[in-house]
């Protein structure tokens, strides 16, 4: 089952590949304090997130302001 989807707003810094527009989801397995880390370190909220639908890795993290929900796990097919 694929785990919650996100459009990308913005361009990912962290992962040059992803561009606005890109559909990713939530990380199901640990990110290890890395969006925490990112959180504390900028002032801005950040998620891991990936390209993969099951929520498999990698991740990289994202700022939540820049991630717009686009359904539930069921809808993100």
């Amino acid at each position: 089952m694929p785990y919650k989807a996100y459009r990308m707003l913005r361009d990912s810094t962290v992962n040059t590949e992803v561009k606005a527009g890109a559909t990713v989801y939530d990380c199901k397995g640990w990110d290890y304090g890395v969006a925490n880390d990112d959180t504390r370190m900028t002032g801005v909220a950040h998620q891991s997130v990936t390209l993969d639908p099951e929520g498999g890795y990698p991740s990289f993290t994202v700022p939540v302001r820049d991630l717009e929900p686009i359904g539930e796990p069921s809808d993100a097919r």
